[in-house]
């Protein structure tokens, strides 16, 4: 029989990865906002693309339906990425 100490060490390592990953992600998402930012301002574009904004939610309520991801849970991840993306990329207007 495996020691639940050392179970709850493995899974836990596991946990620390995913953690990781979730931030290199996101890392990676806003160093794209920021190249977002630089193109919109030499095009004179808005910051705000509700449109976009839209696609991007249906998107994520896909993805979270097919990986068994609580939708609700998504969703609020979703917006407060759109913020502080907005924030990164109007940075005067907060």
């Amino acid at each position: 029989m495996t020691d639940p100490a050392s179970l709850i060490n493995e899974v836990r390592r596991a946990i620390d990865e995913a953690d990781a990953i979730l931030l290199k992600a996101l890392a990676a998402r806003f160093r794209a906002v920021r190249h977002m930012r630089t193109v919109k301002h030499a095009a004179h574009l808005e910051t705000e693309d509700r449109e976009r904004e839209n696609i991007l939610k249906d998107l994520w309520r896909k993805q979270a339906e097919e990986l068994d991801i609580p939708v609700e849970l998504a969703l609020l991840i979703l917006d407060c990425v759109l913020v502080e993306s907005k924030k990164i990329q109007n940075p005067e207007s907060v």
